[in-house]
């Protein structure tokens, strides 16, 4: 399945390799990446930023090949966000890897919940999120730059 895989903590020379597989999965969905402002994280991959917990990659050969980011949200709850994998290695496991990683770092820097917004549209994404245990909280306004919130309790 993913055996080749590995996830570490991304850098500053992987933001370029991120947005390149961020863009095009954005555009196949109508959505215009905004690096400088609502994509904000993955415009700055690998910076340390405020607010910023874990920013991570996972790699297949040493290629990145998929990324996650963690970042403070509100008190013990933290977003995720940037989660995209290169379109050959989706349905791989690559995902559910980067997504177990997140999960991991959230609750090792005492976070108890943590929460991300999506499209429904992103069916395979909101599918996985779904059996990692994820409940839909909200529907969001349209100006906000999507559509659906979820949260992940981390039973801590």
């Amino acid at each position: 399945m993913c055996s080749d895989i590995t996830v570490r903590d991304g850098r500053v020379a992987d933001a370029k390799l991120v947005q390149a597989i961020a863009s095009p999965i954005m555009e196949s969905y109508g959505l215009v990446p905004d690096f400088d402002c609502l994509d904000y994280e993955l415009g700055h991959f690998g910076e340390c930023y405020h607010g910023s917990i874990a920013q991570l990659v996972a790699c297949s050969d040493g290629v990145v090949v998929g990324s996650v980011i963690l970042k403070a949200h509100q008190g013990e709850v933290a977003k995720l966000t940037g989660f995209y994998i290169a379109a050959c290695h989706q349905g791989k496991g690559v995902g559910k890897r980067l997504l177990g990683a997140a999960i991991q770092r959230a609750k090792s820097s005492g976070h108890r919940a943590i929460y991300l917004e999506t499209w429904d549209k992103m069916a395979a994404a909101t599918a996985l999120y779904k059996r990692f245990g994820w409940k839909k909280i909200t529907d969001l306004p349209p100006e906000s730059g999507a559509q659906r919130g979820y949260c992940l309790d981390l039973g801590c």
